[in-house]
């Protein structure tokens, strides 16, 4: 899963738009979509129930479930994420990062989500759930239908504890993705 995510630098897709490091669901996002790329809100809905406000969506179910039949595929730019682990009924934060920046997503004339995952076994005792990542060279291929959700992309996952900042979505500084000390 993906709750909040970073974007960091300013070159994504020949778009303006501001860096957030705690990019929280309704926010303005960069996304690449086959015919064009815009700023997209993160929080998608079908058409014919506009309040279920999704965030993400299982790479392994998006084309049986009927929230998701007349979406279209997209990639949402990022510089890493936040996953939250849960241990003696705390939930304590990481900040993932890989090299590349781009996760696959859906959208819709509502919004977009973002595809998962089962998460690799360096990061699932964090989380069972990861984005789907894609390298550049896989984005048309996607959006074009080709189901790409083992890409080697997903295999060079980088994490670390951050601090419980990040629960706030007020907080929105460079400082978030700094490494925790015990």
């Amino acid at each position: 899963m993906c709750g909040r995510f970073v974007i960091s630098s300013k070159n994504a897709f020949n778009l303006e738009y501001d860096i957030s490091y705690n990019v929280c669901p309704s926010q303005l996002v960069p996304v690449k979509t086959q015919e064009k790329s815009q700023l997209m809100k993160w929080s998608y809905s079908p058409l014919w129930k506009q309040d279920m406000n999704l965030i993400n969506c299982r790479s392994e179910t998006m084309n049986e479930k009927p929230s998701f039949k007349d979406a279209k595929r997209c990639i949402i730019f990022n510089n890493g994420w936040y996953e939250w682990q849960t241990k003696d009924n705390k939930k304590i934060p990481y900040y993932h990062y890989s090299q590349t920046s781009y996760f696959a997503g859906l959208y819709n004339e509502i919004g977009c989500l973002i595809l998962t995952r089962n998460s690799i076994d360096q990061i699932n005792h964090i989380h069972h759930r990861q984005p789907v990542l894609l390298e550049e060279y896989e984005i048309s291929p996607f959006l074009l239908g080709k189901d790409i959700f083992e890409s080697k992309a997903n295999n060079n996952i980088n994490f670390y504890r951050v601090s419980t900042d990040v629960n706030n979505p007020k907080n929105n500084n460079s400082s978030l993705t700094n490494m925790y000390e015990l």
